[in-house]
């Protein structure tokens, strides 16, 4: 317990150092938690759903292994569920959306996740509520192109940097975390246009 790491937060229970490596290393620590089927099931419809017994368990551990105030608990579980969403998402993808029939699918089981879990995960994909909504849901990200070329670098930590290059230690404006945010790479191609980011830029 002496030896966790300590994660400094901002005012919003951001995390944000001490370090880019440790508050990226702390990212991928609550991705890799987040996969844990054990801590937090998979056989619940979405996050809201999840015991609160369960997402309290997850924060103790948590705190175990990282020395982070209580004023991070939102932000972490927040990262949480993003991160469990996008693990169910990912796992559809490969094990249930390739394969017409429930049999096939259930031969393709990963071992990772329990049988229980899994068998009520095809369940529920199979049902004509979640087709439509996951029909929607496929609609709506086709129209998001003006994505952020951070990687995984959170807006926090962002913000933060811009906010100590400033020779007055303010906090960075909207527009500038923006521009910041959606940086080129000279010969690299891009969703959208730079002229798209500018007039943006200009409306923030």
């Amino acid at each position: 317990m002496d030896e966790r790491p300590v994660i400094i937060l901002n005012s919003y229970g951001q995390p944000v150092g001490p370090t880019k490596k440790l508050v990226s290393e702390y990212s991928l620590f609550l991705g890799t938690l987040a996969r844990n089927p054990e801590y937090l099931p998979l056989n619940y419809c979405d996050w809201p759903s999840v015991p609160d017994n369960a997402k309290d368990q997850v924060w103790d551990y948590v705190q175990r292994k990282y020395l982070i105030s209580c004023e991070g608990k939102r932000w972490t579980l927040e990262t949480l569920k993003e991160e469990w969403k996008g693990w169910k998402c990912r796992i559809k993808a490969k094990y249930y959306s390739p394969y017409a029939t429930y049999d096939e699918r259930w031969d393709k089981r990963p071992n990772t996740i329990p049988e229980n879990q899994f068998k009520e995960l095809l369940h529920y994909w199979d049902s004509e509520a979640t087709k439509e909504e996951s029909e929607r849901n496929i609609c709506n990200r086709q129209l998001a192109t003006d994505m952020h070329t951070m990687g995984p670098t959170s807006f926090a930590f962002m913000r933060e940097q811009l906010k100590q290059e400033d020779p007055n230690k303010e906090e960075p404006s909207k527009a500038k975390v923006y521009g910041h945010s959606r940086k080129r790479k000279p010969g690299k191609s891009y969703k959208t246009s730079f002229g798209e980011i500018a007039a943006n830029i200009v409306r923030t």
